[in-house]
């Protein structure tokens, strides 16, 4: 494909993501899907020049925000404040792009010129812009980070994530494993904090690879992977994935517990919970036992588990540099709606907690709000519970807290509560 042409997938794509409430990577997919038609190789350059876009969101925005959205779709309006402010192409180059020849996007309009004229104007953004944040946000950011550490961290956000595999231990080795890559032609590096895993430089590997197809590795970030190693610093019979989705970290749990005790992995999804099914006989669980989350199955085992996880579902800030587009249309309400959500089901999880026992609550997000805002919340609520330490064999602390700049995580937050009965806060 010519390059007008991936341009022109790219406006078709993000004009449904601005009509559409579904992440771009799945409006991507779906797309891509529909139009067999384009190569592998122009797939991931669509994708790349997509989203780029997404790292360069509030700048774009800041430059389209006095544009009338009826003058034109925004995804094209995007696209031209893209080539024009950050490629830095002419208008004349713009135009020999945008020339409307078969696969081509239409000519440009004497609107779009003026447009594209205007932008030639030196602009001073704002903050959030040149970091690329929503400017709603920046109470929250500021609370979270000093000013130096919130520019470094922004920064960090905005680039391209790396790639770490979790090596299946019940299958092989992480050195089995590295060399297996490595003989693939993969560059590969131990990861700093977790045991099983390994980061790939190129950030690449597909998913036919047969490493992954045979189970012998997983893609996941090591921060999740220290989430799982919170769940099991001590011996555990009985373990609670409230939240499991499709399975990531409950893979993880089952691997470090050597398939022993019982995991029940719980979700509301029955669809997800089908998906996980499939990974977890992958990669040879035999412990993992998958449930609907009802109201009558957390009676009926109330007080059953030496841990129950509560990887909540969050605003995801910790991973915009996985998923830049997910900035775009996260609101004030959607953060509302998270912290209610939130609440809701630490209020229904703790119930399944024993004597002993232990919840351990983690998020992707870095807002002090969805963490430990949170916590104190829920302390406050339920007395039965303490604040426990992070003790982990690369980590400790408080909290478990990982940013990508200070620890080439995506960002990650994890605590320990445990249940004392009779115990009340001091």
């Amino acid at each position: 494909m010519q390059l007008s042409a991936r341009i022109q997938v790219a406006i078709e794509m993000l004009d449904l993501f601005f009509e559409s409430g579904a992440p771009f990577d799945v409006l991507m997919g779906k797309f891509f899907r529909n139009n067999r038609w384009i190569g592998a190789s122009d797939r991931r350059e669509i994708a790349e020049f997509s989203y780029v876009i997404f790292r360069n969101f509030e700048k774009l925005k800041f430059l389209t925000s006095s544009v009338d959205a009826n003058d034109a779709n925004l995804g094209r309006l995007y696209v031209l404040a893209f080539l024009a402010t950050e490629k830095k192409l002419s208008s004349e180059k713009i135009s020999e792009l945008f020339d409307g020849k078969r696969y081509a996007p239409v000519a440009l309009t004497n609107f779009e010129k003026e447009f594209i004229g205007a932008l030639q104007r030196k602009t001073v953004f704002p903050k959030n812009a040149l970091l690329n944040y929503p400017q709603w946000m920046s109470p929250l950011l500021e609370k979270a980070f000093s000013p130096q550490d919130l520019e470094n961290e922004m920064l960090a956000l905005n680039a391209r994530a790396p790639l770490d595999l979790r090596v299946n231990t019940l299958k092989s080795s992480r050195e089995t494993v590295k060399k297996m890559l490595m003989n693939s032609g993969f560059q590969v590096e131990d990861c700093r904090y977790s045991p099983t895993s390994l980061r790939l430089s190129d950030g690449r590997i597909g998913r036919n690879h047969d490493i992954i197809r045979e189970g012998l590795a997983e893609i996941q970030d090591q921060g999740s992977q220290l989430v799982a190693e919170m769940c099991v610093v001590s011996s555990v019979e009985t373990l609670v994935d409230f939240c499991a989705g499709a399975g990531g970290k409950t893979l993880a749990i089952a691997a470090l517990m050597h398939n022993k005790g019982r995991i029940f992995a719980l979700d509301k999804d029955e669809n997800r919970l089908k998906r996980a099914k499939l990974r977890f006989k992958k990669s040879g669980l035999s412990n993992v036992f998958c449930q609907e989350i009802t109201s009558k199955w957390i009676k009926r085992h109330r007080e059953c588990a030496d841990v129950v996880l509560v990887d909540a579902p969050c605003s995801g800030t910790g991973s915009w540099r996985r998923n830049p587009d997910m900035r775009a249309k996260f609101t004030p309400k959607d953060l509302e709606e998270l912290l209610i959500l939130q609440e809701k089901i630490l209020e229904s999880a703790q119930q399944l907690v024993k004597n002993g026992g232990k919840l351990i609550y983690a998020t992707c997000s870095i807002l002090k709000e969805e963490n430990q805002i949170q916590m104190e919340k829920f302390l406050a609520k339920f007395p039965k519970f303490r604040l426990g330490y992070v003790r982990l064999s690369s980590y400790s602390g408080k909290f478990l807290q990982l940013t990508p700049y200070k620890n080439q995580t995506d960002g990650f937050f994890g605590a320990v509560l445990e249940f004392v009965k009779d115990h009340t806060n001091g």
